[in-house]
């Protein structure tokens, strides 16, 4: 694992202060992002994927341009040729962050000498982790221990963005958070290869609020491991009962998540955002 990261006392009137990651799962043929910022939208602009291509992460005087240009060229380079390639044909080069993950997970990380204090990153297997103007380097410790963890993508890199947030994320505070993640075996609507496109634009705490929508995506979209209402009765009857609604059906309903209610039984990611009163 190799690290990287810097210390420059100056501080920009606007930029996207910024820590995220990119990731891919061999197992699952996924590949992720996930960011969080003090500023407005940072999902519109922070993270690409394609499917059987790559991600990336541009951020800190973020170029856009990256997004676009170099998915097109990790369709025939690997995650190192083109952040070089990239970087090297940019005047502002030294002020940006990149971060990408190719085709086989190779991940790649460029962070610019004239990024802000703390800027950094940590390059893993299948990942990197990346940020600046950060309350130090112990954020990036605390992603990179919780991407190097077992279990489904979309959850380490949601676990990932919350152990950055306890130590202390972005130094200015909070605002928006987005999880981008995109499947070749998987999606949640025909002809796409998303499986989960989450932002949070303006929030007091963006990152809670994802999980809480992640919540409601997973029951809509994925809802397939069903358990019995018998087993969970009391834990229903206390959120039908907190809720105001009355009924088990009804309460679903609210969230738009009825039809994974039937014979019985109902879906767990469905039981999880009805009894945590998401």
């Amino acid at each position: 694992m190799s690290t990287k990261g810097k210390i420059n006392p100056l501080f920009p009137l606007f930029l996207f202060v910024t820590f995220s990651v990119v990731s891919y799962d061999p197992n699952e043929k996924k590949w992720g992002v996930g960011v969080a910022s003090r500023f407005l939208s940072v999902g519109s602009v922070v993270p690409w994927a394609k499917a059987g291509v790559g991600c990336i992460a541009t951020q800190s005087y973020a170029n856009y341009t990256y997004g676009p240009e170099g998915l097109d060229m990790l369709r025939t380079h690997n995650s190192r040729e083109a952040i070089e390639s990239l970087t090297s044909r940019d005047s502002m080069a030294s002020k940006r962050q990149v971060a990408a993950v190719d085709s086989n997970g190779t991940p790649f990380a460029f962070t610019g000498s004239e990024c802000m204090n703390y800027a950094g990153h940590i390059v893993g297997r299948n990942f990197s982790v990346q940020g600046n103007i950060l309350a130090g380097p112990s954020v990036l410790e605390g992603m990179s221990q919780e991407m190097s963890r077992e279990g489904k993508l979309e959850d380490r890199i949601l676990a990932a963005l919350f152990a950055a947030e306890r130590q202390g994320g972005d130094r200015r505070g909070r605002q928006s958070a987005c999880i981008l993640v995109v499947s070749e075996n998987e999606h949640f609507e025909e002809g796409s290869d998303i499986y989960m496109d989450i932002r949070v634009e303006d929030a007091k705490d963006p990152i809670s609020e994802l999980s809480r929508v992640m919540g409601i995506w997973m029951a809509t979209f994925f809802e397939n491991e069903f358990v019995s209402i018998g087993d969970h009765r009391e834990q229903i009857e206390r959120a039908v009962r907190e809720s105001g609604f009355e009924s088990l059906e009804k309460l679903a309903e609210s969230r738009n998540v009825e039809f994974n209610i039937k014979d019985g039984k109902i879906g767990k990611h469905t039981l999880k955002l009805i009894t945590m009163g998401q």
